[in-house]
């Protein structure tokens, strides 16, 4: 059976987060040895956004693709990066088409396999954001790359804070694009969800990854200013945290041939180094 094996790590946050995914890629490789290894990385940044080196260091660890969310614009220097054709990462792709940046990016699963395309949309739900529907790019997306690569395969990201949302976003995925969608996975909360699952035996799918960072903190960031800002009222600067390090995601097999997730591994790693 042509079974590929795919790693997705949730958001990377700071330094910290960068350490964690490193210690995480080597002990996913020598559990699960996947295929390919993808990671959000919109906070890796100093908490936010990301930068040229820290997108080069994220791929010299491992990462073979790389996503973004609602920070991916903190930092410009990025964006030559983002218009390039050949690096693996993309911006969300449910924004004002003069935003900079492709809207996809893509993995080879071997000579024999179909390409693995990787589309993030943004949630409307709480997000504060000024992004489109997150369904009809789906469809239009998908309808773009296919026209063009025809076998093609996608996994679709959904950044959003709404739970009913990304569920809401893999139903639409697996009852219009069954033969075409393999994941639907959600981030931005930075919270792993206790859902993994193959929906309809078709693709798999998770309600948010989780993070690759601090555990001791407030999903990343240290405590105490948090707590501050949140008793009271007193603004404070969100340090990213640096103690108690985890990365965790999904991992999901996918039959190539039937063109179905038929497997999923939620992935919970502490960091040992």
């Amino acid at each position: 059976m042509p079974v590929r094996t795919i790693a997705f790590f949730g958001d990377i946050v700071g330094s910290p987060g960068r350490r964690a995914f490193a210690s995480a890629v080597r002990q996913v490789t020598d559990h699960h040895n996947p295929d390919s290894i993808i990671v959000n990385a919109e906070n890796a940044r100093h908490g936010s956004g990301l930068h040229p080196d820290g997108y080069k260091d994220i791929r010299k660890i491992g990462a073979d693709a790389v996503t973004l969310g609602d920070h991916w614009l903190r930092a410009k220097q990025i964006f030559p990066i983002l218009d390039d054709p050949e690096e693996p990462i993309a911006r969300p792709a449910n924004l004002s088409v003069q935003a900079a940046g492709k809207t996809s990016s893509s993995i080879s699963l071997g000579d024999a396999a179909p390409r693995l395309h990787i589309i993030t949309v943004l949630g409307r739900l709480f997000m504060g954001y000024p992004a489109d529907d997150p369904f009809a790019c789906i469809d239009r997306e998908i309808a773009r790359i296919t026209a063009d690569d025809p076998p093609a395969l996608f996994v679709i990201e959904i950044h959003a804070e709404a739970t009913s949302e990304k569920i809401a976003i893999t139903w639409h995925c697996a009852q219009r694009h069954a033969d075409r969608v393999v994941a639907v996975v959600g981030s931005h909360t930075h919270v792993q969800t206790a859902d993994a699952r193959i929906v309809d035996h078709t693709l798999a799918a998770i309600t948010d990854l989780g993070m690759s960072g601090s555990r001791r903190s407030v999903i990343g960031r240290q405590i105490d200013p948090v707590l501050s800002f949140m008793r009271e009222a007193k603004p404070a600067a969100f340090d990213v945290a640096d103690q108690d390090l985890a990365a965790t995601g999904l991992l999901f097999r996918i039959d190539t041939d039937r063109r179905i997730a038929t497997e999923t591994i939620p992935l919970f790693y502490t960091c040992n180094s």
